[in-house]
């Protein structure tokens, strides 16, 4: 099974997923009827019919359990609502989108790990600091997110590669101001189950920002970061049939192209994201108090963890 840009686990690799979850594809289908028919009596939730597929991926990832996945679905839209900076006017043609490809990558890797892991990589493609804007940077990362579990992928757990060999000190000038609040989104708004953190060519000027993203990762998480001096190092962790040609890896392409394929499948459902633009939290019907915390989304503060570079 696969798509133009990513491939999917086989039938038994997907059966595999559910038996480590204790559930099965029937189970689940009925659960997902069960949270649809919540959702439709949450006075302030979106219409479940439209994202259907959406419910299924974030209840396999809360580890099929209906609780957990109903409040990561009312975190989802709550921050929809909440952050428009990251989550709103998504136009994958928009210009101030298209300058934002040109300048950085986030994309997922085609092939998944033997364990049904998938692989996303996230780098500065352009040192030039002026096109650079961090809001459009996260408004980017955020919808390849929101495409591949509303549409396009299935998988079990999460690993993410932070290169940052083209990082600037403007660059992280830029970034810092709004960091927090972006890792409170994404570990919030998306229940994904990150395995391990990989962060390649790290200068020692961005140990702030690293610091900073400890501060607001669960403790759990934080501990699964690995800093790697080099290639090789990174492929003691990751298979090279997976990482691209770029990155010492056997996969047929190049991460350049593997942008331009995953540049394609965002353009391609234009129509997806304009309509999804309105699927968001009615703050004027909500009953209960939101399930976020307001306080994350403000600037910087706070004490942060160090990590040490081994």
């Amino acid at each position: 099974m696969a798509t133009k840009t990513l491939i999917l686990p086989t039938p038994d690799k997907l059966k595999e997923i559910y038996q480590d979850l204790g559930t099965t594809e029937e189970k689940v289908n009925a659960d997902v009827l069960t949270i649809m028919e919540w959702m439709r009596k949450q006075p302030h939730l979106p219409n479940p019919e439209v994202d259907e597929r959406r419910i299924r991926l974030f209840l396999i990832l809360c580890k099929n359990s209906m609780e957990r996945a109903k409040e990561s679905l009312d975190q989802y839209y709550t921050l929809k609502s909440m952050v428009p900076e990251f989550f709103g006017n998504r136009d994958p043609t928009a210009e101030p989108l298209l300058r934002s490809m040109k300048t950085s990558l986030f994309i997922p890797l085609p092939k998944l790990t033997p364990e049904g892991y998938r692989i996303s990589l996230s780098r500065i493609r352009c040192p030039d600091i002026d096109n650079f804007e961090f809001s459009d940077y996260v408004k980017v990362n955020f919808m390849s997110i929101d495409i591949r579990l509303s549409k396009l992928d299935m998988f079990k757990k999460e690993i993410f590669v932070f290169d940052l060999k083209d990082i600037t000190m403007a660059h992280l000038t830029a970034m810092l101001p709004q960091m927090k609040k972006f890792v409170y989104c994404a570990t919030t708004a998306y229940p994904l189950r990150i395995q391990e953190i990989h962060i390649l060519n790290m200068p020692s000027y961005a140990q702030t920002m690293v610091n900073m993203v400890l501060g607001v990762l669960k403790k759990k998480i934080a501990n699964r970061i690995k800093i790697h001096n080099g290639i090789e190092d990174l492929k003691k962790h990751i298979n090279s049939d997976i990482l691209p040609l770029d990155y010492g890896g056997t996969f047929p392409k190049n991460s350049e192209e593997l942008i331009v394929d995953w540049q394609e499948e965002l353009m391609k459902h234009r129509d997806w994201y304009l309509s999804q633009n309105s699927v968001i939290c009615d703050e004027n019907r909500r009953t209960k108090k939101p399930c976020v915390k307001v306080n994350m989304l403000a600037g910087v503060e706070g004490s942060f963890r160090k990590l040490e570079v081994d």
